[in-house]
């Protein structure tokens, strides 16, 4: 709880520096991303899907590219996009379910969607669509719609992992048992998956494609070591999330910087002090 209590002070104390200074959207699209891929990142780890996080941005940016170029046709590009890249998750979490090693499964996909996103991404600039916000991202562009919607979209990630995230972790441990105990595998996997692709293909126009790396990977390995349990980890990594990207919009203002670049620079900077602690107390 003290762990906690730590986090929260500082997310506050950075919340109002960085409302008294920035438009709200800009706080809102920052912290928003921060809290959803933190809270998600620690789970992650439990359930050995490391491999999975780095590849689902892989779909996310062939899912975008091909919606890109189907909505030059008429089509609504950001629904082509979603359902695209929801189907190319869940296939992979579905093999997962059914046995494929995890690491396995995440290689195909993100083969796959690599070689196909490289497609996209030509085709789509062919067509003269401006693809590099795809890759990069700003969500200092989000508008004051998408900026609530991420904010909201945090939270709701938030409280579904800080209520269903230890069983889900659990899972990872032995699913056998997990089943046995009566637990709803398949329902839990399902809605995994499903945050998975909504974070990140649904996501990646506003937080861009480097910065899912850095939200997805960094917290869980940051929050690991410092805390215990499935609900306080969550709670951990949305915090460090949320602080990173509101400690990147404000470092990154003032030194002229993209914030997605400070907060990953911020992360490693924090992963770096946790690592040299744990080295001196050993």
């Amino acid at each position: 709880m003290k762990l906690l209590a730590v986090l929260g002070s500082i997310a506050v104390v950075l919340a109002g520096a960085a409302l008294s200074l920035y438009p709200p959207e800009w706080v809102l699209a920052l912290a928003g991303a921060g809290l959803a891929y933190g809270a998600l990142s620690p789970l992650l780890y439990a359930r050995r899907l490391l491999f999975m996080a780095g590849a689902a941005p892989h779909a996310a940016l062939a899912a975008a590219s091909i919606g890109a170029a189907l909505g030059a046709w008429g089509l609504d590009s950001v629904l082509a996009g979603l359902v695209l890249g929801l189907s190319f998750i869940y296939t992979a979490g579905y093999a997962v379910y059914r046995g494929v090693d995890p690491d396995t499964a995440a290689s195909l996909l993100a083969g796959f969607t690599a070689s196909l996103g490289v497609a996209g991404l030509y085709f789509a600039s062919s067509l003269g669509i401006q693809v590099s916000g795809i890759i990069i991202g700003d969500p200092l562009l989000a508008s004051r719609l998408e900026a609530v919607t991420v904010a909201v979209l945090g939270l709701i990630t938030l409280l579904i992992l800080a209520r269903a995230g230890d069983v889900m972790a659990y899972i990872g441990v032995d699913r056998d048992d997990a089943a046995l105990s009566g637990a709803r595998v398949l329902v839990y996997d399902i809605t995994l998956y499903t945050l998975i692709a909504l974070l990140t293909v649904g996501l990646i126009r506003i937080v861009g494609f480097i910065l899912e790396h850095v939200l997805l990977l960094i917290p869980g390995a940051l929050i690991l070591p410092l805390s215990r349990g499935a609900r306080t980890s969550t709670l951990a990594g949305g915090l460090v999330g949320l602080s990173a990207g509101l400690g990147g919009l404000l470092l990154g203002g003032a030194a002229g910087l993209p914030p997605a670049a400070v907060s990953g620079l911020i992360l490693m900077a924090g992963y770096s002090l946790v690592l040299l602690g744990g080295a001196r107390s050993g």
